[in-house]
Order: structure tokens, then sequence, then C-alpha cells
């Protein structure tokens, strides 16, 4: 009895240990591409919070997409480009904390 209580124990706590590795941001700040006349945006996931489902809205909890998966180059119907989806939800969130660039060269780096 003991044992499957030890094994049951293991495989439980490697089970939650492997989710949170996975749920875990990317480690490296993500370089996002922008038009020719912009530069790009370096986007480090662990200087904006830990509340991913707020830009991955329509991704499970620790299932993140990458952006790209639903924005695409163009709008199409109610799927905002990545540019749009990126100025909405970035610039909102900046002004609304009161923190972060909200003008073009304050993410653009040339």
């Amino acid at each position: 009895m003991r044992k499957v209580a030890f094994w049951t124990a293991l495989v439980v706590a490697v089970v939650f240990a492997s989710g949170t590795v996975f749920a875990a941001p990317p480690a490296k700040p993500l370089v996002l591409k922008a038009e020719k006349a912009k530069g790009p945006v370096t986007f480090d996931h662990a200087k904006h919070g830990k509340d991913c489902a707020v830009c991955h809205h329509k991704d499970k909890a620790g299932a993140e997409q990458k952006c790209s998966k639903c924005h695409g180059e163009k709008t199409e119907g109610k799927k905002l480009s990545a540019k749009e989806a990126f100025h909405t939800q970035c610039k909102d969130c900046h002004k609304k904390e009161k923190k972060g660039p909200e003008k073009c060269d304050g993410c653009h780096k040339k």
C-alpha cells in the first residue's frame, strides 16, 4: 500500500512540476518585426506581469500560442491584424497602468 501511495504522489508531483515549466513565459525577450519605416519592438514577458490571459485571451492557461496564430498581417472580420492588436492592447494598457511608452519611438527602436 505504501508503494502505491509513494508512486501516486511522485506522479502527481511530476505532472504539476511539468505543468509549471510548460506554462512559463519565454526566457528571452521576443523581437517583433515591424514595417520598414519603424524599427522592431522588443517585448519582455517578464516585465509585463503574470496574467497571460490579458494578451493570450483565447488560449487555455499553459497552452498559450504565438500571437501570429490568430493575428495575421491584415484585419479579417473581427480578427485584428497583429499591428492593430498590439497597438490597441499595448497602448491602452500603458495608458491605464500609467507605465510604459505611449509613443512610437518608445517601443520601436531603430
